[in-house]
């Protein structure tokens, strides 16, 4: 583990648990209950995005077909409330699952002085029904999210500058921890290192491409490799 190392932000969605199939499943039933319109979000890429962005795309693509509907703040507040109804239900559906080493990790880190953070693109309502389904919630000291930005990178970056207010360091005492592109790239946008894993649905020879401080099959890999020290 690095010396310096103060705080870990984390990914959900594929780095922490694999909800099986529970947001997307979510935010159709929500947008059908406000709309009339089903599977709005078929097709629509989701891994690795914010999910302001993954609506607004969604609603972009209608409005192409002839099927617009309003993309302002009423209908975004109207079907984030809608989709935490129906996400509060899905996930208990299908056997969603913590990723392999997640729990040890996070021992190990708390036992090390390291604050536990999230950063990830779920709306601060959907993080917490994810994690809160496994009783993970508590764990996390602050996060950023998905709820005003559509962009990754700006994810990180509020999350990067809560961690320099609340633990007192820079990019350098940080670890960006996820599994998709994505999180490379808003990692190296604020300067911080980043562990890849390989649980979500990029495979690792697809993620050393986008070159990684380091690259692990899964957390329960980087615990046998010794990468936060003795476990």
């Amino acid at each position: 583990m690095h010396p310096r190392l103060r705080c870990v932000l984390f990914d959900i969605d594929g780095t922490l648990v694999s909800m099986r199939g529970a947001g997307p499943r979510a935010m159709d039933a929500a947008f059908a209950r406000l709309t009339g319109i089903p599977q709005a979000f078929a097709g629509v890429p989701m891994a690795g995005r914010s999910d302001r962005a993954i609506t607004e795309h969604a609603v972009r693509r209608l409005g192409e077909t002839g099927r617009g509907v309003a993309l302002d703040e009423a209908f975004h507040r109207r079907f984030t409330a809608a989709y935490l109804e129906e996400l509060a239900t899905e996930v208990w559906k299908d056997g969603p699952s913590v990723c392999p080493g997640v729990l040890r990790t996070l021992d190990t880190l708390e036992r090390r002085g390291v604050v536990l953070a999230l950063g990830t693109g779920n709306y601060a309502g959907a993080a917490r029904i994810k994690l809160e389904r496994f009783g993970l919630w508590s764990r996390f000291a602050f996060g950023g999210f998905g709820d005003e930005t559509t962009e990754r990178v700006e994810v990180i970056r509020r999350a990067a500058e809560e961690a320099r207010r609340r633990c007192g360091c820079g990019p350098d005492g940080l670890l960006v921890v996820g599994d998709t592109p994505g999180d490379i790239a808003a990692a190296r946008a604020v300067g911080a290192p980043v562990l890849s894993v390989a649980t979500g649905p990029y495979a690792a020879e697809e993620l050393e491409r986008h070159h990684p401080d380091r690259l692990v099959p899964s957390l329960l890999d980087a615990l046998d490799e010794g990468l936060w020290g003795a476990s």
